[in-house]
């Protein structure tokens, strides 16, 4: 679907006329003078919220404008999954209310959670691509908000940007989030220590909680009742740590739905489930590429056989993957 709450929107505007500009001309910059007159619920386009950031990037000759903006989010600009956030009974609670309603505020990606026993990570991979400040604004504003309710010293282990920045740039990151900041990465994580899965929220209230969960569900639900199921598909291709075995039967009950109902609303938005993991395969094989011999990578696509992976190559690229490399090389 590829959108973002009005609330959220509305938090960048609310930001760049603190800075002196105007609420208005920023709109019509963007051609999206209506906003001033949607109803409450309306949700806002990628196209649009990544347009007002790239606008207040210029406005305030700021490479960084995502990562300023990040840093002063309110709980308040998350609507209802910031309060249910600030209710929760720790960090683990918050994560995992992250995880499941991320989508009330910004259905633009997928957000991921792993741990072990020292470190614990949060991946996110965006729908499609998106500019450096939507990336900024979001990996920034978790850790703000974290800090603001637990302990404003807090500090990542590391940060990981698959967006490449300069020297300088990357020391001004490092200097905030207390840790050490990397650009041009295959993904954009965060990893923190897993002691910190278990610090409570003063602000934590079970009732209040439990009410949020609630209402939370009820608004998930009515935004996917008009989400394109071929979205919702993507969606759980891109959370998934690999794609071995990931096949329709899998997505099908990941939806709730038979297999061949998934099939036939597929086909109503003239796709196909194949056609999807085949989108979601090329553009986990331009991120891996570097890292990875051919044979690891074919496996973590999910293929079974490195022939299947060949003609799925050659029909992404129009030559096999030895040559395709070979042809790189010499540009």
């Amino acid at each position: 679907m590829n959108t973002t709450s009005a609330i959220y929107f509305a938090s960048v505007l609310h930001y760049l006329t603190q800075l002196g500009f105007c609420k208005q001309t920023c709109l019509q910059q963007i051609g999206f003078s209506q906003f001033a007159s949607s109803v409450h619920g309306d949700r806002v386009s990628l196209m649009h919220y990544q347009a007002i950031l790239e606008l207040g990037k210029q406005y305030c000759d700021d490479p960084l404008f995502g990562f300023h903006l990040g840093q002063d989010i309110r709980t308040a600009d998350y609507g209802v999954l910031g309060y249910l956030i600030e209710s929760s009974h720790d960090l683990a609670a918050a994560i995992d209310s992250l995880l499941h309603y991320d989508t009330l505020v910004a259905d633009i990606g997928t957000a991921k959670f792993s741990h072990n026993t020292e470190v614990a990570t949060i991946c996110w991979t965006p729908n499609q691509q998106c500019s450096e400040q939507v990336v900024l604004r979001n990996m920034t504003a978790w850790v703000a908000v974290v800090r603001h309710l637990l302990d404003p010293h807090l500090a990542p282990s590391c940060l990981h940007l698959e967006h490449s920045f300069t020297q300088q740039q990357l020391q001004q990151l490092s200097e905030w989030f207390g840790c050490d900041v990397k650009g041009g990465m295959t993904v954009n994580k965060i990893d923190f220590p897993h002691d910190y899965l278990q610090f409570k929220f003063s602000s934590d209230n079970p009732l209040m909680h439990h009410a949020l969960v609630q209402l939370s569900q009820e608004q998930l639900v009515d935004i996917q009742a008009v989400q394109l199921v071929s979205q919702r598909v993507l969606s759980i291709l891109m959370s998934k740590q690999d794609l071995q075995g990931v096949d329709q039967q899998r997505i099908a009950n990941a939806l709730n739905l038979t297999p061949r109902t998934l099939q036939r609303r597929l086909k109503n938005e003239n796709c196909t489930f194949a056609q999807l993991r085949d989108q979601e395969r090329k553009r986990r094989y331009e991120l891996l590429v570097e890292g990875h011999s051919l044979g690891a990578i074919a496996a973590i696509l999910g293929f079974n056989e490195q022939s299947s992976f060949n003609r799925a190559f050659k029909r992404w690229y129009g030559c096999a993957p030895k040559k395709f490399k070979l042809n790189d090389a010499d540009n």
